[in-house]
């Protein structure tokens, strides 16, 4: 039996290369965030992404990410603890609480980004343009076509 790594790529189906490539790559970037000087833990990303456009309600968050309310409110939990967030009960509706990113979440949110850009960067350092430009068009369509099965368009 041939290897994954030995088989032709067109043998492979778009969808196994997807969810081939897809943990692989998170668990890479997962492992780099730790090591960064805020040490990121990459569930917490997307949530402070969403923040940076917006405060939102702790609900709210919870069904962006996909999550129960109880794994939601863990998570900011520990962005709380850190000084990334601060939680606002709603005075209109007391079970409603707002989500708010502070200055510090903000900073965090950024640097890491910045450096994990830079890490990725370095990753495909051997890439030519041409093999960079093929990559972004796939991961342009890959970005659209779960955006849709989001409903995000």
């Amino acid at each position: 039996m041939q290897s994954k790594a030995n088989r032709s790529p067109d043998s492979i189906s778009l969808p196994h290369l997807i969810l081939d490539a897809l943990p692989m790559t998170m668990r890479v970037v997962a492992a780099q965030m730790r090591d960064t000087p805020h040490s990121l833990q990459y569930q917490h990303l997307p949530v402070l992404a969403a923040l940076t456009r917006q405060p939102l309600t702790q609900s709210a968050l919870a069904e962006m990410m996909s999550v129960s309310g109880a794994t939601m409110s863990n998570t900011l939990t520990a962005l709380e603890e850190r000084g990334w967030i601060v939680r606002e009960r709603s005075h209109e509706d007391r079970r409603v609480v707002h989500i708010s990113l502070t200055a510090d979440g903000a900073t965090a949110f950024r640097d890491t980004m910045a450096e994990m850009e830079a890490y990725i960067d370095g990753l495909l350092v051997h890439l030519d343009e041409q093999a960079r430009a093929e990559l972004r068009a796939g991961l342009l369509h890959l970005r659209d076509v779960f955006y849709r099965a989001l409903g995000d368009e």
